[in-house]
């Protein structure tokens, strides 16, 4: 006896990266991830090569171009035409709040390094992990609001708008009307691009928009002030060395370090011993020289002459991570794919689209003269203009003499009236 067996459809086991959400931060990942190989790998590539000068720069910025457009096509072709709905919006929001995270946690390092370095208040290491805990902390707190339900709805809705689509709408109408929209935003952004570049104003800054990563200040000395060779022995054992090579570059917190043996509010430094034992140049106690200062005194003697030691110093640097290279040329390049981009979609946005397709179907009503038609109708209106002028003041010079004639006298002009004086201090 045959026997029907129902077969159940089997049903496919559910991926984490299913959820829109998740899908988008995995493509923000691998979005920072390209730009990290392109404006950090291979930079650091080309220079362990040792190639310098203008070509081998522009040669650097023709492979980190090709290199961008690679990574962004082998990631849009990993993405897929049936990709989630939303995720494309997703990845633009998560890259945008990952760069929000870096900038809020480099606005607290700031304020951490100074409690720090000023106050005191806490070591280089500590002020390190609290710096790392905000970051972490900010990361967490972005990534568990970025998978709430109503995030991906969000997302939903804003892919829906069309930002992310290079969709046309009704592409075959009113094409002359979005062109002339399109030109006419380019126009005003050119004009923006071109203030900037005409002023210099790209120029005028730092070469780079970069955040200093916390806590990573050193000092190249250039001058070691009147701190003891043995003090720097302590910290540096081939400081003379390096430093008659100026390349002696410490950590910031090590040279306040060494500052501090010569901090002005415990020492001082002796111009002319007078009386004393000291030495020119000393770096000694002011606890101790104010007793030498009063012995001296007691027994009549000169007191020695000081002024405040200076301490070692030199130019300050941070290790950065650049946000964006380069920006009189990176600048107007975005500004310009922004407003390509921005002109494409405005044209497309189906309200407004609507209302170019019914712009450019009204002026396809109106009926335009020729060029010989025009050329006559301006001549009649120019003339018309002429004698129209020339009528009101033929009319003006006749009333003029009509009214002010005695007999009539409705205007009484005075011969000996002075014409340069104003108006309103005429007699009435």
């Amino acid at each position: 006896m045959a026997v029907a067996i129902k077969n159940t459809p089997e049903v496919a086991s559910a991926s984490l990266f299913d959820r829109t959400p998740v899908a988008a931060l995995a493509g923000a990942a691998y979005l920072v991830g390209a730009l990290g190989i392109v404006f950090y790998l291979l930079p650091s590539l080309w220079q362990g090569l040792g190639w310098t000068g203008k070509s081998a720069a522009m040669m650097l910025g023709a492979i980190q171009l090709a290199a961008l457009v690679g990574l962004l096509v082998f990631g849009a072709r990993r993405l897929g035409s049936k990709a989630a709905h939303g995720i494309r919006a997703g990845i633009f929001v998560a890259f945008l709040g990952f760069v929000l995270i870096l900038l809020l946690t480099r606005w607290a390092s700031l304020w951490i390094e100074y409690w720090s370095f000023h106050r005191l208040l806490f070591g280089p290491s500590t002020g390190s992990i609290l710096t790392a805990i905000i970051g972490v902390g900010l990361l967490i707190l972005g990534g568990r609001l970025f998978l709430l339900p109503a995030t991906e709805r969000y997302l939903t809705l804003f892919e829906d708008q069309g930002w992310f689509s290079a969709r046309p709408y009704k592409a075959l109408q009113g094409m002359r009307v979005r062109r002339g929209t399109i030109f006419g935003i380019l126009l005003l952004l050119g004009s923006g691009i071109w203030s900037l570049l005409s002023q210099g104003t790209l120029r005028k800054g730092d070469r780079n928009w970069a955040l200093d990563v916390p806590f990573s200040g050193r000092v190249t000395v250039e001058s070691k002030g009147d701190v003891p060779a043995e003090v720097f022995s302590r910290y540096v054992s081939d400081w003379q060395t390096r430093f008659d090579e100026h390349n002696l570059v410490v950590d910031r917190f090590v040279l306040q370090e060494i500052n501090a043996n010569i901090d002005r509010s415990r020492y001082v430094k002796i111009v002319e011993p007078g009386d004393s034992t000291y030495k020119p140049n000393d770096i000694v106690e002011r606890a101790k020289y104010k007793e030498e200062e009063q012995r001296l005194k007691k027994n009549d003697e000169t007191p020695p002459a000081v002024s405040d030691p200076e301490p070692a110093s030199g130019p300050l640097s941070y290790r950065s991570i650049t946000l964006l290279p380069s920006l009189q040329f990176t600048v107007p390049l975005l500004l310009l794919a922004a407003g390509l981009w921005l002109g494409w979609r405005v044209v497309n946005v189906p309200a407004f689209a609507d209302f170019l397709i019914a712009t450019e179907a009204e002026i396809n009503k109106v009926s335009w003269t020729t060029q010989r038609r025009l050329v006559q109708d301006t001549i009649v209106v120019l003339v018309t203009v002429v004698l129209t002028a020339f009528y009101l003041f033929s009319m003006d010079i006749v009333w003029k003499s009509v009214l002010s004639w005695p007999p009539i006298g409705v205007l009484k002009i005075s011969e000996k009236q002075d014409s340069s004086q104003p108006v309103d201090e005429r007699p009435w």
